[in-house]
């Protein structure tokens, strides 16, 4: 989850032209020296969102969110999965199904092996499931004041996960952006979905930040994001380009011949 993390933040600074038309935006990752490890395209068109994942040129992934279901392409296995309130149905159902299971067949040992079978069972529930600690508490963000990214007047902001300085952000002025006031909407869409895939299947991975914990503390949308890794540099991502056009409605779904998989398969 973390590269996904990090991929709907960067999407969080897209913004739509207009209500019919769509827009595609070009986005260059870096490492600390500044030298192109991957890049991603965007694309939006109304609340629909995808994003299409390129590191070391092989195009391998693409991100889609249709407002009521995520999609995960795998472009090198000619697969897909969904994610949508039926998923989240099943996960739950299963959980219930083999817990069920286990306590049926807890019931015909001995007490003394069904202590034993109990420890095994809990601690490999901890490495799948760990303990719910406290909330964690959203990230805080600092201005650093005004800069500039390229052609970009924009203010400069710090974000501290905890204590720890995980990123600092360039953000330009959303009133230079038409639509963006909608295209926040959709991601603040995303941001609730995320959250509550999250709820849904504690196994995974919730380390990384959520883009809609970010949208109402930055005064724009980030042109250029710095990324820190105890204290010191990871990488970088910038925006490259923003164009405006009318989108094929079928980016916004699994290409024909692509074969859907159980998201849970192999669990």
């Amino acid at each position: 989850m973390k590269k996904l993390d990090k991929i709907l933040i960067l999407a969080f600074l897209f913004a739509s032209p207009s209500t019919y038309a769509g827009a595609v935006m070009d986005i260059v990752m870096m490492d600390a020296a500044g030298q192109e490890t991957g890049r991603s395209k965007m694309y939006a068109q109304k609340s629909m969102i995808r994003m299409d994942i390129d590191e070391a040129g092989q195009g391998d992934a693409s991100m889609i969110f249709l407002g009521d279901k995520l999609m995960h392409v795998n472009h090198a296995e000619k697969s897909y999965i969904v994610m949508d309130e039926s998923t989240f149905d099943d996960m739950s159902a299963q959980m219930d199904k083999a817990m069920a299971e286990m306590e049926k067949q807890l019931a015909g040992m001995p007490p003394e092996q069904q202590a034993m079978v109990k420890q095994m069972m809990k601690g490999q529930m901890e490495g799948m499931m760990p303990e719910k600690s406290a909330p964690r508490p959203a990230p805080k963000v600092e201005s650093l004041g005004s800069g500039e990214w390229q052609s970009y007047d924009c203010e400069k902001y710090a974000i501290f996960n905890g204590g720890e300085k995980i990123q600092e952000v360039c953000a330009a002025d959303l009133k230079g952006v038409g639509g963006a006031d909608e295209m926040m909407q959709a991601f603040r869409g995303m941001s609730e979905f995320i959250v509550k895939m999250s709820e849904s299947m504690p196994m995974m991975d919730d380390e990384g930040l959520i883009p809609g914990e970010l949208m109402d503390q930055i005064g724009g949308f980030p042109v250029h994001t710095i990324e820190f890794e105890n204290g010191r540099v990871a990488g970088q991502s910038s925006l490259e380009s923003v164009t405006e056009q009318d989108l094929d409605p079928g980016l916004f779904g699994a290409p024909d011949g692509y074969l859907r998989q159980d998201p849970f398969a192999g669990r």
